[in-house]
């Protein structure tokens, strides 16, 4: 049966593409897909854009495929990356003059059709009402200081552009998955357009879930694994090699990385990536297919080998995800800190006095946030601090000052409350940031837009010495291009099917530990939501946290930090919990003025919950073996039910 091999490229745009080297020249591969955009990188290449109209992509492409291409061409590697961002065509052209300059060659195709501003900014278009797809909100509230909006198109137009001969693809927004999905669909032929059977739906969302380990670069081979302990067995994250993938025309799938490289791919690190900001893990909405991770099988092969089956698909909703973007005013920082004795007071009374700057001074603001890195930035009011006597006992205390404010002038303006006080204020002073620090917030806006109407200016054009070929379409049922669509259904449409656990009282005789003691976690961002995967050591510690682990006490649990809705979902077949916390980054990352803007630190944060267990429990926890396969001894198989 005929397979192929896929590696990861970067999975965020300022990423490291050394490890690509050694997929390229050791992993055996016949494709890279590397993903650089996140809904933050939008926000940072509209700014670029704004300075320079010529900019707006991605510009580590360049540098990138200079050291990649000499590699991949004689191998016969052929590229695919979304690194076009809001001006594909810009990065396929600042490529190509690259590649002259350096007597390079390559065939690249350019998907564009992504950019649906102009609908957005339509003023009383009732057909496209573009709501904010999590809370309703009209985008009339914000059409005037909209500045981009881009729809995740799906893997069409990228299997159309390598069915044309393309080595190298470069696109717009697609969905991050699909730049693996793609080529799949290309060399296996799959049915695409027009999937409607079990099987041609299940290959797809095979195909999806693949796309999805490996999106991320080295978070798919042990890099970011988080736990209490456990990354410690993560080895040589130095070296760490991507994750690659073989796959079956079946679809089943070989998760793996290539010989010699640094990380680890076993149970534990790709269950981390699988639930990885996908919300509801029962229906992953792609343009493509609809991914149900409830079947899905990790069947650890021992030396950073995973087998992966069982993803079941579903057809494609009529919609696509969108993803705008608006101007939110302005972000001015400082930090400062003070020494022994007496930090902790020092810089409270400096945090007064900036406050009676503002009021005195008359200076409009929206919000004056207020961390100290090194004890609370991350986890706020989850993190334990010492008494205000030991805080003075420290040797050092750092405070930083966020204010958001509408004015620019204002934030402009804010550093210059404080260097005064460098000889004025408190003693000790050791350090300070922030003199001319003011950065534009934006907000983001996700919201819906129909197929239809994206795909009509869908395009896929060829660039440098690339010409179409009259390759066959693979797996498509009808002639031309045609955009498989759908994203992100509104709740309205596709109800999320909540799972609370039953409450069962626990025995007498309990003893209170941290989720850290028997699971770990990992926490991402997905607009203004934070999205978190909890997954248990082993069988015994996924009973417990299916007793105990319920959205309810999840939501008290954040409730003095972070107050919002919290969505759970049980997913037996990896022992894992997947959990949304609703309205937790501030309107998002591009707008949060915290130093975790992206909410990466909260699955720590997370982990310091505490639950009720008996002590024969914890034993039993502590006694068994992890899932899966850590060198230590052999593969330890996870049963396909709890009970």
């Amino acid at each position: 049966m005929k397979s192929i091999r896929i590696g990861a490229g970067l999975g965020f745009y300022g990423d490291n593409w050394e490890p690509v080297v050694a997929s390229i020249e050791r992993g055996d591969v016949q494709f890279i897909a590397s993903d650089h955009l996140a809904e933050l990188t939008l926000a940072i290449l509209q700014k670029d854009r704004q300075r320079d109209p010529t900019q707006g992509y991605a510009r580590d492409v360049v540098p990138m495929l200079l050291r990649l291409w000499p590699l991949m061409q004689p191998r016969g590697v052929r590229f695919v990356c979304n690194a076009g961002g809001l001006n594909p065509h810009g990065a396929a052209q600042a490529l190509l003059a690259a590649f002259a300059a350096k007597g390079l060659q390559a065939r690249v195709a350019v998907v564009s059709g992504d950019d649906v501003l102009p609908q957005l900014l339509e003023a009383g278009n009732l057909s496209e009402p573009f709501a904010h797809l999590f809370n309703g909100a009209p985008v009339a509230d914000v059409r005037e200081r909209l500045v981009f909006a881009n729809a995740y198109l799906g893997a069409a137009p990228i299997q159309q552009a390598l069915d044309g001969g393309a080595d190298i693809v470069i696109t717009g927004r697609v969905a991050d998955a699909a730049l693996f999905l793609g080529p799949l669909v290309h060399a296996l032929g799959w049915t695409l357009n027009g999937a409607h059977t079990e099987s041609d739906l299940n290959r797809l969302a095979q195909g999806l879930t693949v796309g999805h380990l490996l999106e991320c670069s080295g978070q798919g081979s042990g890099g970011n694994f988080g736990s209490q302990g456990g990354w410690q067995a993560i080895p040589d994250l130095a070296h760490i090699g991507y994750p690659i993938a073989e796959v079956w025309e079946d679809g089943s799938a070989l998760i793996t990385k290539a010989p010699g490289t640094g990380g680890r791919v076993n149970f534990d690190t790709v269950r981390q990536q699988l639930l990885y900001e996908v919300h509801n893990p029962h229906t992953y909405f792609s343009p493509d297919v609809v991914l149900d991770m409830d079947g899905i099988h990790l069947t650890d092969e021992g030396d950073d080998r995973v087998r992966l089956t069982g993803a079941r698909g579903s057809a494609p909703t009529d919609t696509l995800k969108v993803v705008a973007g608006f101007r939110d005013g302005y972000k001015a920082e400082v930090t400062w800190g003070f020494s022994w004795p007496d930090a902790w007071d020092k810089a409270q009374a400096a945090q007064t006095t900036i406050r009676t700057l503002l009021a005195e001074k008359r200076i409009p603001f929206d919000e004056l946030f207020v961390e100290y890195p090194g004890l609370n930035s991350a986890h706020g009011a989850l993190a334990p601090l010492p008494d205000a006597t030991t805080l003075n006992e420290m040797n050092e205390i750092w405070t930083r000052l966020a204010l958001r404010t509408q004015n620019k002038a204002a934030a402009d303006g804010f550093g210059r409350l404080f260097p005064w006080i460098g000889l004025s204020g408190p003693a000790y002073t050791c350090g300070f940031t922030g003199l001319h620090n003011t950065s534009e917030l934006l907000g983001i806006w996700p919201t819906l837009a129909s197929r239809q109407a994206v795909e009509a200016g869908v395009k896929v054009d060829w660039l440098g010495s690339a010409t179409p070929q009259a390759s066959p379409k693979h797996g498509s049922s009808e002639a031309g291009l045609h955009v498989a669509g759908g994203h992100a259904a509104s709740n309205s449409h596709h109800p999320q099917a909540r799972v609370e656990p039953a409450n069962t009282a626990s025995p007498a005789g309990t003893v209170r530990i941290p989720l850290a003691r028997i699971a770990h976690a990992r926490s991402g961002d997905k607009a203004d939501w934070v999205d978190f995967g909890l997954f248990a050591w082993n069988e015994a510690g996924y009973r417990l946290i299916a007793r105990e682990v319920t959205a309810a006490r999840v939501q008290a649990h954040f409730a003095p930090w972070l107050p919002g809705e919290v969505d759970a979902w049980l997913l037996p077949n990896i022992l894992a919990c997947k959990l949304v916390l609703r309205g937790a980054l501030q309107g998002g990352g591009a707008r949060n003025l915290r130093l975790d803007n992206l909410g990466k630190s909260m699955a720590g944060a997370l982990l310091r919950m505490e639950i009720e267990v008996t002590q024969a429990e914890l034993d039993q926890i502590l006694q068994t073996p992890r899932v899966g396969w850590w060198g230590e001894s052999p593969p330890n198989q996870p049963q396909e039910e709890v009970s």
